[in-house]
């Protein structure tokens, strides 16, 4: 499985290369490094590499280390995420976008019997948002996460830097 899912990763490399190749002015960059902007001042540390499929589709892996001991409520552990990201004006315009997302959870939250509970589940939700080019390689991405995480369905915001090679 290991294997397979490497194999698909360099496919998918590949394929963004000879793409970014034979399109016009709407050249995909091939790889982004994320980070969440809001994430530190609420104690959660996430960081994300990604690749496009095309010049309007992207998909990433994101991980995300949670320790909010000092704020409410308080939470301890990681995440790790699969995104696709669909741009519809494409990469090298500001607009809208929409991801989908899945992955897996292994985090503890003190409930307010001040007993902590463990979350080792699954995860997954959709995110509408906007794409803003800050420059030629710099975006700011801004969504909503709707979905199931920590045992239960969330909303929150989300605001990432991206840059792109």
């Amino acid at each position: 499985m290991k294997k397979k899912l490497f194999l698909c990763f360099i496919i998918s490399l590949f394929h963004s290369k000879i793409y970014s190749q034979y399109v016009g002015n709407d050249v995909a960059p091939n790889i982004g490094i994320s980070i969440n902007i809001l994430g530190p001042i609420f104690g959660i540390y996430s960081l994300g590499i990604s690749t496009f499929l095309s010049s309007q589709v992207q998909i990433g892996l994101t991980g995300s280390y949670y320790s909010t001991r000092n704020s409410e409520p308080q939470a301890e552990g990681s995440l790790i995420e699969y995104r696709m990201t669909y741009y519809f004006s494409g990469i090298q315009k500001n607009g809208i976008t929409l991801a989908l997302s899945g992955g897996f959870e292994s985090i503890e939250i003190k409930q307010e019997s001040d007993q902590w509970k463990k979350y080792e589940d699954p995860i997954g939700g959709v995110i509408p948002g906007y794409n803003w080019l800050i420059g030629k390689n710099l975006h700011l991405l801004a969504g909503l996460y709707f979905g199931y995480q920590f045992g239960s369905f969330q909303i929150k915001p989300e605001i990432s830097f991206i840059y792109f090679f």
